[in-house]
């Protein structure tokens, strides 16, 4: 039986570059391979985006919690849409996902109905946080905006932002699968990670605030 002839290993192109795929030194990689080192650079860029999110909106909880007990001196009540507005993005991630799941499955149908209703209640969420800011205004009635009324614009604030920016980056797959019928279930992974990832910061950014 003819033995097959397996590849020497080559050495001496840097420490431990020999034992590595040709995709990992870059030099003999097909172009086939090209598409995966894109997505694992892009994923890798992801998380550390998160990571940064992840640290800026931990230090304006910590700096929330540690005015707690000034509390006492200001009747602050999170408006009531608020609660609503958490009920929607924590929901908005069962379609985000359906969306993964027929892209995966390579069904453009699919994709397109779990973004769809992705954007529409981002959409919402968004909608809600306005009114939220219209109901803390009604709340202090021409009073001086104090910290935590403060704190909760802030916050509201800076993650409507970025949830503005993965809508605008769903709208871009609705795009792409609408009118130009193409379908990278890369893109996809990479959209509906960063929106489970706004679903759950906005619910333990908002169970930060409910404590007095």
């Amino acid at each position: 039986m003819a033995k097959l002839k397996s590849r020497p290993q080559m050495y001496g192109r840097g420490a431990g570059e020999g034992n590595l795929p040709p995709h990992y030194r870059g030099d003999e990689g097909g172009d086939d391979e090209a598409p995966f080192d894109r997505f694992q650079t892009a994923r890798l860029g992801l998380y550390i985006f998160l990571g940064a999110l992840t640290t800026m909106f931990g230090a304006l909880a910590v700096l929330y919690l540690l005015r707690v007990p000034a509390s006492q001196d200001f009747a602050f009540r999170l408006p009531k849409l608020s609660w609503f507005s958490t009920a929607i993005i924590l929901l908005s991630s069962i379609p985000c996902q359906m969306a993964l799941n027929a892209a995966r499955a390579g069904s453009l149908c699919g994709v397109w109905r779990g973004m769809t209703l992705t954007l529409m209640l981002g959409a919402l969420f968004l909608a809600l946080q306005l009114g939220s800011w219209d109901e803390i205004a009604r709340q202090l009635q021409g009073a001086p905006v104090h910290f935590f009324s403060a704190m909760f614009y802030v916050i509201s604030a800076a993650h409507g932002l970025h949830l503005l920016g993965g809508l605008l980056f769903v709208g871009y797959l609705l795009y792409q699968v609408q009118v130009q019928r193409a379908l990278n279930p890369h893109f996809v992974e990479l959209g509906a990670t960063y929106w489970h990832f706004l679903g759950v910061l906005w619910a333990v950014l908002f169970g930060v605030m409910l404590i007095k």
